[in-house]
């Protein structure tokens, strides 16, 4: 039971790291269409809202996945160490991190914006890589 709790932890964090990177990558994809006047903006605005709509839904259901499978691995194995509460507090300051960015500068945005404001969205991105590279620092050389 506790190497399917683990593969299912380490799973859950892959595909959310993943999701994001995904992310990224939609993001660049459409950064010419709604930085200028040319083209459907308002269709690449809504397709781009509506990746992000669902790719929120799946980051949901991972990270969730990721805390239950954690306490659950803790409560029953591994116990309530300092790294496994230092785990769980990136998780969460991540998660607050991204949340204040996103409703500070990625929810103002309109289309089509200046090119200095839609890199908004990639500041986003750096505080998600970066809190997945400083959990993975932690995880990895932490113990």
């Amino acid at each position: 039971m506790y190497q399917f709790l683990l593969l299912i932890h380490v799973a859950c964090f892959a595909l959310w790291m993943g999701a994001v990177a995904a992310s990224m990558l939609v993001v660049r994809t459409f950064e010419p269409r709604l930085t200028t006047n040319a083209g459907d903006v308002t269709t690449d605005a809504a397709l781009l809202r509506a990746y992000i709509r669902h790719e929120v839904k799946f980051v949901d259901v991972v990270f969730a996945g990721v805390l239950i499978s954690g306490i659950v691995l803790a409560q029953l194995y591994t116990g309530w160490t300092p790294w496994v509460l230092t785990k769980i507090g990136l998780f969460v300051a991540q998660f607050v991190a991204t949340m204040a960015y996103i409703q500070a500068f990625i929810r103002p945005l309109t289309y089509p914006c200046p090119l200095s404001l839609y890199r908004r969205w990639y500041g986003l991105f750096a505080v998600s890589l970066g809190f997945f590279a400083i959990t993975l620092t932690v995880v990895f050389f932490g113990r």
